[in-house]
């Protein structure tokens, strides 16, 4: 530890420098163990299928876990490429750059989150939760896939089938939405004071 001399009287000492990712639970608790969750669910998950289904290929490999007239629920196998909703198939190195530079803009976002924002830093802990859960399918997969694994469809009210998904996919979409709820509610507040 160096030892600083008292500032002179009349001269304010220099500020400690602000440490930016500190006071932040809410981001720092929550990541790690979605990540987790989602390693070990897609790892249980394509396990099982090529324990239960040896002799199918991976893309073909399917579970029925229940099937009622509104909602039926499969375990599948499918290597996504690409980006929610199957689309950019052909661009996986370019998300996959896409994807790091969006896990740098939300260290960015985080460092200028407030400490008393809870909310906000959790939202962007799922996001980035998320992100890493994907990028790592994406850095350690042969074809560089994002393993989905849990896909529901159903007859009522109509015929639909969702797109198969994963945990990690689940934290983006609900981190996104949550982000957006809270910066939209924060700019109606701000835009309320300036009006008042």
């Amino acid at each position: 530890m160096v030892a600083t001399e008292p500032a002179a009287e009349g001269v304010a000492a220099p500020a400690a420098p602000a440490r930016r990712f500190a006071g932040k639970p809410w981001f720092w608790w929550p990541w790690p163990l979605l990540v987790a969750l989602d390693l070990w669910s897609k790892a249980w998950a394509f396990g099982f299928l090529a324990d239960r289904y040896p002799r199918v290929a991976e893309p073909g490999r399917s579970h029925l876990v229940f099937d009622t007239a509104a909602l039926r629920f499969e375990l599948v196998a499918w290597g996504n490429t690409g980006t929610i909703w199957g689309l950019f198939q052909d661009g996986t190195l370019v998300l996959m750059a896409v994807r790091c530079v969006a896990v740098l803009g939300l260290f960015w976002f985080v460092r200028s989150t407030p400490p008393r924002a809870r909310l906000q830093q959790f939202v962007l802990s799922l996001v980035l939760a998320g992100a890493l859960g994907n990028l790592y399918d994406n850095f350690v997969r042969a074809d560089r896939s994002v393993r989905d694994f849990l896909r529901f469809s159903g007859q009522w009210p109509v015929a639909w089938d969702f797109p198969a998904f994963n945990v990690a996919d689940s934290c983006i979409t609900v981190g996104a939405i949550g982000l957006f709820l809270l910066l939209w509610r924060d700019d109606r507040a701000a835009a309320a004071k300036r009006v008042s």
